[in-house]
């Protein structure tokens, strides 16, 4: 696994150099002067983003993430592998809709579905869609998950401008660490401009721990 940019002590490397991790495709790229570095508590515990997994957990895993992009999914079911066997991992899904708005409707809504405590079902239904999605295939998926359409509508018509700008503090801070695109992982003080294999986040979490 290549060396993680370190973001706090450290200053991230200029060179762009295209790697493959486990068949996943990255860009890695130094930070963009147009927008301030985000904090580690910035990125990783938002107020008004739930976590998964176990939110005392000792190492916070964030994920930058679009629900149409193959290889989040990918890395989200890795990374899931690895929640299953560390009980000790608090995990975060920062939503970059990159893809359109079909992507922004899907972030939208399962950030909706907390206020009826299905957070956690809504995102496995989608990042294990592996159907083209669509909004009603999203409204289809959230359902089965167990999330009810109507009142995730209507607090997302109560909430609107709240969730909105959760994506765009999201959106700001992938500008700032420079992300070519998605997925892209911050873990304790690394960034990991790529996707990740289980064993890559394994080794990743340990380094965060030491």
């Amino acid at each position: 696994m290549s060396q993680p940019s370190h973001l706090f002590g450290r200053t991230l490397s200029r060179r762009r150099m295209l790697q493959a991790v486990s068949g996943l495709t990255l860009l890695a790229a130094g930070p963009s002067k147009a927008a301030p570095m985000p904090t580690v508590k910035e990125v990783a515990f938002d107020p008004e983003l739930p976590a998964l997994g176990n939110p005392n957990g000792d190492v916070t895993v964030v994920e930058f993430t679009d629900y149409q992009c193959t290889y989040c999914k990918q890395s989200f079911i890795e990374l899931s592998k690895v929640m299953a066997e560390d009980g000790n991992i608090r995990v975060v899904l920062r939503d970059w809709p990159i893809f359109g708005e079909v992507s922004r409707n899907a972030a939208l809504l399962t950030l909706a579905a907390h206020a009826q405590g299905r957070y956690a079902e809504a995102t496995r239904a989608l990042m294990t869609n592996s159907e083209r999605l669509t909004f009603r295939r999203t409204a289809d998926l959230l359902g089965d998950a167990g999330v009810d359409m109507a009142l995730a509508r209507s607090e997302l018509a109560r909430r609107g401008e709240s969730l909105a700008a959760i994506l765009s503090r999201t959106h700001a801070q992938a500008t700032a660490f420079a992300l070519q695109g998605t997925p892209g992982f911050l873990i304790g003080t690394a960034l990991y401009k790529r996707g990740m294999s289980a064993e890559d986040l394994r080794k990743a979490i340990a380094q965060a721990r030491a």
